[in-house]
């Protein structure tokens, strides 16, 4: 079998976003929608940004900046759709927003469900 090149902006088809399986298996994440679901493995896959971008605070805490117009560019939703999934992220204690003023986009503090 032959199988063909990527080319140009083809090589981005098969580009993933994961979601752990615990978001939509446990039953502590059943109020989630699955829309927030899918934000946070958006989130999750902004850590690579975050790493490559040294974007970690005074207590070594990394975070991601994804400003609202992003996410809704990115999921195709809302200004108000994007700002609920992230606080329906928030109020489940999934992420934390740092929210810095003068315009600038909040800092989102991505945490880990699991307990340790």
């Amino acid at each position: 079998m032959t199988f063909r090149y990527f080319y140009g902006k083809g090589a981005n088809q098969y580009s993933f976003i994961r979601i752990p399986k615990l978001l939509l298996t446990d039953k502590s994440f059943a109020s989630l929608s699955i829309m927030a679901k899918m934000l946070y493995g958006l989130l999750l896959d902004r850590m690579g940004m975050a790493i490559k971008n040294k974007w970690v605070d005074k207590e070594n805490r990394v975070y991601v900046i994804y400003p609202i117009a992003e996410i809704q560019q990115d999921m195709g939703i809302s200004r108000k759709k994007a700002m609920d999934m992230l606080s329906e992220l928030e109020d489940k204690g999934l992420v934390e927003k740092q929210i810095r003023g003068s315009g600038l986009p909040s800092l989102i503090y991505i945490k880990q469900f699991i307990a340790a």
